[in-house]
């Protein structure tokens, strides 16, 4: 079997390009031939995965997907193959599967009279339908059920070729010396991480630090994911136990110096820092827009709608941090994922032939 993903960066970079990078692996491991059309991929080892670099098209990002989408397609014209499934993690239009991994474009938001006259929103919505709707489309694959719910209540008539959720899977294994230690009754360590801090709800994660100190004199704040320089406004000069990482480079021992994970954010579509948490044993304190949150039960930890008082959020974060019993580790591999694309694939070749 060959399949082509397609991705604008391909590496181990976190989110979505993170996901193909494990799923591309992952194929790999159950025979799978796999060639990766990107902007560019990164140098780490890429065992059995042939890459074909497409150059970075540079910003503005609603005009680069579009350029990026015209070097796909003029690529698939030039190497033609019969035999291939086209699975595409972007805008694209000459795919036989696409795997939706973010919000829709817009979505709930009220239209002004200028956005129907924006070039920007004009184009990314037609980037949109054409990635959901193209002629060759078989099937739309979300990242969680959430997502799922959102797509169709934009896109109703996607509900037509729309599978079930596949979830990411998670590398991160809890190890004998990474078992969760006992909280201090005055103490403890929060962690956040995420790049686009701002959605991921950090400031509601600092507003509930701040909180709870009143009662945790000794709590702690670690951030990881962004730096200093971009959120360092939001602390005063009184503040102190709190800690920022900047951009790191393994997750593994950030999730074994924390004691909670709190991810207070808002469309997410899917939220892989919840299930890495969970697969280290951290208790999560997460929003009901996190699509991940799905997978998790009343062990794992807690789901607040975003709306919920601060006061609702802090008692929360401190009912977790004060739990005495371990959580149960959750695992999912990207082997059982890759399982699952290849279904997909195997049904779109019967189609074809």
């Amino acid at each position: 079997m060959k399949v082509i993903q397609i991705v604008r960066k391909f590496g181990p970079f976190g989110g979505m390009e993170e996901y193909v990078y494990k799923l591309s692996h992952g194929l790999v491991q159950q025979g799978v031939h796999v060639l990766v059309l990107c902007e560019e991929a990164s140098r780490k080892a890429q065992t059995g995965i042939r890459t074909v670099e497409m150059g970075i098209t540079g910003k503005p990002d609603w005009i680069s997907h579009f350029r990026f989408s015209k070097k796909v397609r003029q690529w698939l014209v030039e190497n033609p193959d019969k035999d291939r499934i086209v699975h595409s993690h972007e805008r694209q239009s000459c795919h036989h599967l696409t795997t939706f991994h973010t919000t829709p474009f817009n979505f709930d938001r009220r239209k002004t009279f200028l956005h129907k006259f924006s070039p920007r929103h004009i184009l990314y919505e037609k980037l949109e339908r054409r990635e959901l709707f193209g002629e060759r489309v078989s099937f739309i694959v979300p990242v969680s059920g959430n997502l799922a719910q959102m797509i169709t209540k934009k896109h109703p008539k996607a509900s037509a070729v729309l599978h079930r959720s596949i979830y990411p899977g998670v590398d991160l294994k809890l190890s004998n010396s990474s078992k969760r230690k006992a909280i201090p009754d005055k103490g403890g360590i929060i962690g956040f991480i995420g790049k686009e801090w701002k959605r991921k709800g950090l400031p509601k994660a600092v507003e509930i630090w701040r909180a709870l100190r009143k009662k945790r004199s000794n709590l702690r704040l670690r951030v990881a994911g962004v730096t200093g320089e971009d959120i360092d406004f939001m602390f005063e000069e009184d503040d102190d136990g709190y800690e920022i990482l900047g951009l790191i480079e393994g997750r593994k021992s950030f999730y074994e110096s924390i004691d909670l994970l709190i991810h207070p954010a808002q469309k997410e579509a899917f939220g892989m820092v919840i299930t890495e948490a969970l697969s280290m044993g951290v208790p999560v304190l997460c929003s009901s827009e996190c699509g991940a949150c799905e997978l998790m039960d009343s062990e794992h930890g807690s789901i607040l709608s975003c709306a919920e008082s601060i006061s609702k959020w802090v008692s929360e974060a401190d009912g977790l941090l004060c739990r005495k019993t371990t959580i149960p580790v959750f695992e999912r591999s990207w082997e059982a994922v890759a399982r699952e694309y290849i279904s997909c694939y195997v049904n779109i070749s019967k189609g074809k032939n």
